[in-house]
């Protein structure tokens, strides 16, 4: 019954509208914290223009940030991490820097899945230890199929920070406005447990032998521009 909540509540979160959708406060100290449990640390907060609360998640993975960024850069971790992500591919012509990603939901009977296509940007932080990444959707690029439903707009924000060389500290931040029935109480009552759940596992995925061994690729300027796999790795992430 559980999942079943938090696979709906899956489903609230990307159903969005693009007349009440804001963007993620990345930069704002206004949050409330709602979980702090195993090292994970969640917080919310309200939003002036919308009725559902941004999130804001972080812990301390167990990984140096090249595995962690060979995690996010390699399209089908999606399944492996993110929860009831069935499926996730790159869109031709683009770099690990500016690309488009399109992704399918596996949703519980009676609800029917959901697809949508993300843009996705990587840049430096503060330093070459800080890495961005930045998540929005978007119309179009993957033409619509009867069996899916297409979801608008969403905003996700991932920063990773360098803590040593085996550790990295991730800040996830996220919001979206849901349509459908689902009362809003149900929805920011049960929005933590999809980060809660889904940064446990990452931390799993990112100690994975395939992960191990890459390196980040920087520009004369300092910008991330890929990343590639050490010699005993066998693929790129």
């Amino acid at each position: 019954m559980r999942n079943a909540l938090i696979a709906l509540l899956t489903l609230a979160m990307m159903l969005v509208t693009a007349s009440s959708h804001a963007e993620v406060p990345t930069n704002d100290k206004n949050w409330e914290k709602a979980v702090d449990s195993d090292g994970i640390e969640i917080h919310t907060r309200n939003l002036e223009d919308s009725r559902i609360d941004a999130f804001r998640a972080q812990t301390v993975l167990d990984a140096p940030l090249e595995a962690v960024i060979a995690v996010m850069a390699n399209p089908k971790s999606c399944t492996e991490w993110v929860h009831q992500c069935a499926h996730a591919e790159n869109l031709a012509d683009g770099s690990f820097r500016d690309r488009y990603a399109y992704s399918i939901n596996d949703m519980p009977w009676p609800v029917s899945d959901r697809d949508y296509v993300l843009h996705i940007k990587a840049h430096t932080g503060e330093s070459r230890d800080h890495i961005i990444i930045e998540m929005e959707s978007v119309e179009g690029r993957v033409e619509k199929k009867d069996d899916y439903v297409r979801m608008p707009n969403s905003s996700t924000v991932y920063e990773f920070f360098r803590e040593g060389e085996d550790r990295t500290r991730i800040v996830w931040y996220q919001h979206a406005t849901p349509g459908g029935s689902l009362p809003n109480w149900l929805v920011n009552r049960l929005a933590t447990d999809i980060p809660y759940e889904s940064l446990q596992t990452l931390n799993n995925v990112v100690q994975k032998e395939r992960y191990q061994g890459h390196k980040l690729v920087f520009d004369d300027e300092g910008r991330i521009t890929g990343i590639v796999p050490g010699v005993n790795t066998g693929e790129e992430g």
